[in-house]
């Protein structure tokens, strides 16, 4: 044989072909054996294809269409020369007209199909253009039988449309398909009927040379139960009342086929309503989502497994689904989204930022890969099948003609399955990502309105209006960021058209919409180039209402994540964020630093430790997640391990560094605005020592481009700033017993060892308890303390935080001896003559404020813990629990002093998180005030402000009680 067989994907059945093409028509293979270019093609497609070869044997003249198949046939071309096949057959004569014209029409689809399967064999077409040749094929066929239907209802007013479905309406047809068809008619209902079962008639009977089609008209309402055509009007009713949600995903799909345009027209615009709605609802994806589910329990998965390849998991059914849900969801708001074809459909949601690029290219080359497979499993036999088979024999087979060949490693087969199994993991994991995606639930319960304001396609008297009535309060400016947001064509901005309107509807929850768009705008300014940020919040709706919570609550929290972009990551992870974090967690944070510097940590890191933590406070804080005792711990933790960590990297060998911490961090009270106070005690060289601490400071204080680690407020040392920075214990002990003043030993209330040598921090502890804590306190010190409260109440108007002189020892002493006089003489009507809590708005030092609680507990501990070690120690919160334990609080007292120190704490948080500078006083301006309000999640500013009051009015009883008790 002098037939080159080398093309042939299976060499033997292109020689049995050619073989038995020999003993039946020498002349033929003759033919062949002068023209190389038709015998190669009939290799080809034979080597492919058993089924083709018996055709070509059966019907030589099928010869004759693979003369030249260089061009396609448009389904002009194939209704025309179906109408001549016709024609020609009914010419003959005979009894059956119809089965003389499917015959012809079948032979016409043979020759169509033939020479598509030579074209996509020789590689002059893609998969994409051989499924629209095929649909073509199948196009012109139908108009041939709908021709063949109209001319036997002429002189009637019956007119009937032909809509294509599934495969052949998105112009996706395999080589053996159903062909899925909808009817349309107007007129005389009967005669319409008639007419449409002949066109299923000629298309789908059997006749010599096979059907035409497997016709499929069960996608009509009621399917096979329902009539076979309906009028506009009757379609509109069912489609009201009764249709479910996968009949208007079929109509995806739908498009015109044959019959009068105008007709076909006025389906389309019937159906474009009930496809396109205002809100989909996210009760119909989860309807869209069972279905799935129960496509994959099918028999045909479970009888073949995963070798199914259409229906099981990383088959086509999840590119298709997934691709079909995301159009039905974003597909009102957006008309770019109304495609009928899978590869469109997708280029598209990846241009509209609906999808990743990449996700997009990772679909389609899947959905490419699978479907050739498909159309050559289908070749063989030319029968429907989505089966990889078992055989190996067979197995080979398809993977040579998938373009496979042996290696020497490996067999075609072995590299096929190989390559198929890698596309189907894709395929699968993206599918759970996108078709599952939480965020299509949401999107699919907003209006088109919303939708369309959010991607920058609007009307803008409309949107305006649309914003609001979201509580915008500046619609204009509004627009502006919007607009700013979604120009251009850029990822970034294509993402953001599809979880604005999950950002919007968000933000109109929150305490301030507009600073939060506008935070939002500058944070996608900062992140345009980080492609995480907007993949994260459009693929988790939860992350997306908490970034809307922090922006529209703290314009500060905004700033500190345009500027720390990582913190983004903990959007992605509910239960980062709902987990208190442990001084373990912040320990260990600090010890991997120091471990990877080698027992040393730069600056930079340290301070992106800090505000990494901070903000995730912060953020737990806003979303309700931490408590103020919570934030208080987590801060002060994190205090602490920034201390060890600079002491780690700087304390030099010779000396031992203590750090005591006082105020709230010595308390484990500390706010989001709090310094870090700090007394030093070390033992060694004073000089080194000296130096070391200074580099401490320095270290943690000093801003840089990330910002800075904590202040350190080194001044309740003993001579204030004017004082060495560091002691001994014997130059601390030296210093109490001699020049200690009484608001200092107080202050002392809260020192507690925080960083640096442990025994030394213990031991400065033992140093001051017992000076601290005397059995009994000294009337002089009582006296004294009650001094300074009034002195501060007093001079507070003048001088907000006015704190305690730093005058030298000498003086001190005798402007205290001063006081003591002074108060001694003024009896209990000096207690009468203080503000009364309504006076003031000073929220720290104002009657009724937090220094009301705090002094209470501090002077009520010094007085009772000599005698009762229980009732000592440091915390606000700690001490009325030992006070109240050891019955020197009423259980009431306890808790109104508890509850209104947590609530002004909480409001002093607040005041910091939405950048209120002045965090001493409730806010004037009504709009800032209703803010704060929202923030802690009052009703009204009314509301917190009567609560404020009332706490402040019982603060401030049981301080009159037992201040001066």
């Amino acid at each position: 044989m002098s037939i080159e067989l080398g093309p042939a994907a299976n060499a033997d059945w292109a020689v049995r072909t050619l073989e038995r093409i020999r003993e039946l028509s020498r002349e033929t293979f003759v033919r062949l054996e002068h023209d190389p270019d038709l015998a190669r093609t009939v290799v080809v497609v034979t080597g492919a294809s058993e089924a083709l070869g018996d055709q070509i044997v059966g019907h030589m003249a099928l010869l004759d269409v693979l003369v030249d198949v260089d061009d396609p046939w448009s389904a002009d071309v194939v209704a025309a020369r179906a109408r001549d096949a016709v024609a020609a057959g009914l010419a003959d004569g005979g009894d059956d007209a119809d089965a003389r014209a499917a015959e012809a029409m079948a032979g016409m689809q043979r020759e169509g199909l033939l020479r598509i399967a030579a074209r996509d064999m020789l590689g002059l077409a893609d998969t994409p253009q051989i499924a629209e040749e095929l649909a073509d094929l199948a196009d012109g066929l139908i108009v041939c039988a709908h021709g063949v239907a109209a001319e036997g209802a002429a002189g009637t007013d019956a007119e009937l449309a032909v809509l294509a479905m599934g495969k052949l309406g998105g112009e996706e047809l395999n080589y053996v398909s159903d062909v899925d068809v909808l009817f349309v008619h107007r007129g005389d209902t009967p005669t319409a009927e008639r007419m449409a079962k002949r066109v299923l008639h000629l298309l789908g009977t059997h006749t010599p040379r096979g059907a035409v089609y497997e016709m499929d008209a069960n996608l009509r309402p009621e399917g096979r139960n329902g009539p076979i055509t309906r009028t506009i009007e009757s379609y509109r009713a069912y489609y009201e009342r009764w249709a479910k949600t996968w009949e208007f995903q079929s109509l995806l799909k739908m498009r015109p086929v044959a019959g009068p345009p105008d007709l076909g027209a006025d389906f389309e615009q019937l159906v474009a309503p009930f496809l396109w709605p205002d809100s989909l609802g996210a009760e119909a994806v989860e309807e869209i989502q069972q279905m799935k589910r129960r496509v994959e329990t099918s028999r045909p998965v479970t009888r073949d497994g995963s070798r199914q390849l259409k229906l099981a998991p990383g088959g086509l059914r999840d590119i298709e689904f997934a691709t079909q849900l995301l159009q039905l969801v974003h597909g009102p708001a957006d008309p770019s989204l109304r495609l009928r074809g899978t590869v469109p459909a997708l280029a598209a949601l990846a241009k509209g930022g609906y999808v990743d690029d990449g996700d997009a290219a990772l679909f389609t080359d899947a959905y490419l890969f699978l479907r050739t497979v498909e159309h050559r499993l289908q070749l063989r036999q030319l029968r429907r099948t989505h089966t990889i088979p078992d055989d190996p024999g067979d197995l080979q087979r398809v993977a040579r003609t998938m373009g496979f060949r042996d290696l020497p490693a490996r067999s075609a087969a072995e590299e096929f399955s190989k390559e198929l199994a890698r596309v189907r993991t894709g395929v699968r994991r993206l599918h759970e990502q996108l078709f599952y995606r939480p965020l299509l639930s949401t999107l699919a319960s907003y209006g088109v309105e919303e939708r369309v304001v959010a991607a920058g396609r609007f009307d803008k008297d409309a949107a305006a209006a649309r914003l609001a009535a979201l509580s915008f309060s500046s619609p204009g400016q509004a627009l502006r960021h919007l607009e700013a947001m979604v120009q251009g064509g850029g990822r970034t901005a294509r993402q953001l058209r599809v979880v604005l309107p999950t950002m919007l509807q968000a933000l109109s929850d929150q305490p301030d919409p507009d600073g939060g768009l506008a935070a939002l705008r500058s944070l996608t300014d900062q992140l345009k180039d980080n492609p995480r940020f907007v993949r994260t919040i459009r693929d988790n709706p939860p992350a997306a209402r908490l970034l809307a919570k922090v922006l529209g609550a703290s314009p500060r929290l905004g700033e500190w994540l345009g500027r720390q972009p990582e913190v983004l990551q903990l959007l992605d992870d509910e239960e980062v964020l709902a987990r208190p974090h442990t001084r373990d967690d912040v320990m260990g944070g600090v010890e991997g630093l120091l471990k990877r510097g080698g027992g040393r940590v730069s600056r930079e890191a340290l301070r992106r430790l800090k505000r990494r933590e901070a903000l995730r406070t912060a953020m737990r804080d806003v979303n309700g997640a931490a408590d103020v005792p919570e934030i208080g711990r987590e801060l002060t933790w994190l205090g602490e391990g920034l201390l060890y960590a600079a002491l780690s990297t700087i304390t030099p060998d010779e000396v031992r560094i203590a750090v005591i911490g006082m105020g709230r961090f010595g308390a484990g009270e500390l706010a989001h605005s709090s310094d870090l106070d700090v007394i030093v005690v070390h033992d060694g060289p004073t000089p080194v020592a000296e130096h070391a601490m200074e580099e401490v400071l320095e270290f943690l204080s000093a801003v840089t481009p990330e910002g800075s680690a904590f202040r350190v407020d080194p001044d309740l040392r003993p001579e204030g700033r004017r004082g060495p920075l560091t002691r001994t214990l014997e130059s601390y002990a030296a210093y109490y017993e001699r020049w200690g003043q009484d608001w200092e030993l107080q202050a002392l209330t809260q020192a507690r060892p925080v960083a640096g040598d442990a025994e030394l921090g213990q031991a400065f502890m033992d140093l001051i308890t017992p000076l601290v804590y005397p059995d009994p306190m000294p009337t002089e010190r009582l006296v004294a303390i009650r001094t300074m409260k009034a002195r501060v109440e007093r001079e507070r108007a003048g001088r907000k935080g006015v704190q305690p002189s730093r005058r030298t020892p000498r003086r001190r002493a005798a402007t205290l001896r001063r006081d003591q006089v002074e108060i001694r003489a003024r009896d209990a009507s000096q207690r009468r003559s203080l503000p009364n809590a309504s006076s003031s708005d000073d929220l720290k030092l104002g009657p009724g404020g937090l220094s009301d609680v705090e002094w209470t507990v501090q002077l009520l501990s010094m007085r009772h813990g000599g005698a009762d070690p229980l009732v000592r120690g440091p915390g606000t919160l700690a001490g009325l629990e030992r006070l109240a334990a050891a019955g020197i609080l009423a259980p009431e007292e306890a808790a109104w002093l508890r509850n209104g120190w947590l609530l002004l704490s909480r409001l002093r948080n607040g005041l910091y998180l939405i950048k209120v500078r002045d965090t001493s006083t409730l806010p004037q301006n009504p709009e800032v005030l209703q803010k704060l309000a929202a923030l802690m999640h009052y009703r009204s500013a009314q509301a917190l402000t009567e609560d404020v009051d009332r706490a402040r009015r019982r603060i401030r009883k049981v301080f009159d009680r037992r201040f001066f008790d």
